[in-house]
C-alpha cells in the first residue's frame, strides 16, 4: 500500500511539471515550438518517458495544459464577475469582458492556443480542446443572462420567425452547455459574444496597429452598445483608473 501511494503520488507530481513545463514554453515561445523533445528536455526525462504518463503524446498534453489555462481563467472572470451586485446585470457581464481583454493581450501565446488558428501540437484534440473551454466559458455569462432574462426580459427574436436551421443550432447549443435560455435570448448572447471575441483578437492580432495605440475607447463603445440594446445602459460604469 505505502508503495503504491508513493507511486501515485510521483506520477501526480510528474504529471504537473509536464504540464507546467508545455506552458512555459508554449507562454513564452509559442505552441508552434512545442515538442515532446522540448517538454522532456525542461522535465530531464526522455520523450519516450512522457508517454507512461500521457499516452496520447502531445496532443493529450497540450490538451491538459489548455485545461489548466481555462481553469485559471473562468477563475478570474468568475471573480470579476462577483465583484458586482447580482442585481447590476451590466456590469456582471462587462467586468469579465475586461478581465478577458486584460489576460488576451498579456497572454497573447495562451489566447492563440484557446482561440487562434487549430495548432498542429494539440493534433485531433483541438476540436474537444475548443468544446471544452466553450463549456466552461458559457458556464460564466450563461447565467448571468439566465438571471437576466427571469427578472427583466430583453428584445429577441421570434422563435417562430427563426430560420429553422439558427433555432436547432440554440437548442443544440443549449443542450450542450446547460445555458437554460429561449433560443431567441442564446442568438442575442451569442451575438454579444461574437462581437466582444472579435474585438479582443482584432487587437491582440494587431490587425488594426498601429492606426489605433489604445484601443480601450473602442472596446468600451461596443459594450456600452451591447448592454443598451438589453435595457441596461444605465448600469454602464466606466473602468476604474488607478491614480
Amino acid at each position: 500500500m505505502a508503495a503504491a501511494g508513493r507511486r501515485e503520488r510521483m506520477r501526480v507530481q510528474m504529471s504537473a511539471e509536464v504540464r507546467a513545463a508545455a506552458r512555459h514554453i508554449i507562454s513564452s515561445q509559442g505552441t508552434e515550438n512545442l515538442t515532446l523533445a522540448a517538454i522532456a528536455r525542461r522535465v530531464g526525462v526522455t520523450p519516450a518517458a512522457l508517454y507512461h504518463h500521457f499516452e496520447g503524446g502531445l496532443p493529450e498534453i497540450v490538451y491538459q495544459v489548455a485545461e489548466d489555462i481555462v481553469d485559471d481563467l473562468v477563475q478570474d472572470l468568475q471573480f470579476a464577475a462577483d465583484s458586482h451586485p447580482e442585481d447590476n446585470f451590466a456590469m456582471r457581464m462587462i467586468e469579465p469582458v475586461r478581465a478577458l481583454r486584460t489576460w488576451a493581450i498579456a497572454h497573447q501565446p495562451e489566447f492563440n492556443l484557446l482561440f487562434g488558428t487549430p495548432s498542429a501540437a494539440a493534433g485531433g484534440a483541438h476540436g474537444e480542446l475548443t468544446s471544452a473551454w466553450v463549456r466552461r466559458l458559457a458556464a460564466v455569462w450563461g447565467l448571468i443572462f439566465v438571471q437576466l432574462w427571469t427578472e427583466r426580459r430583453f428584445p429577441v427574436l421570434v422563435e417562430d420567425e427563426m430560420d429553422p436551421r439558427l433555432r436547432q443550432q440554440m437548442l443544440d447549443y443549449r443542450a450542450d452547455t446547460g445555458v437554460d435560455l429561449p433560443p431567441g435570448a442564446m442568438v442575442v448572447m451569442l451575438s454579444c459574444w461574437r462581437s466582444l471575441y472579435g474585438q479582443i483578437a482584432l487587437e491582440v492580432f494587431g490587425h488594426f496597429a498601429p492606426l489605433f495605440s489604445d484601443q480601450e475607447p473602442m472596446f468600451e463603445l461596443l459594450m456600452q452598445e451591447l448592454v443598451r440594446g438589453m435595457g441596461l445602459g444605465a448600469q454602464y460604469q466606466p473602468p476604474t483608473r488607478e491614480p
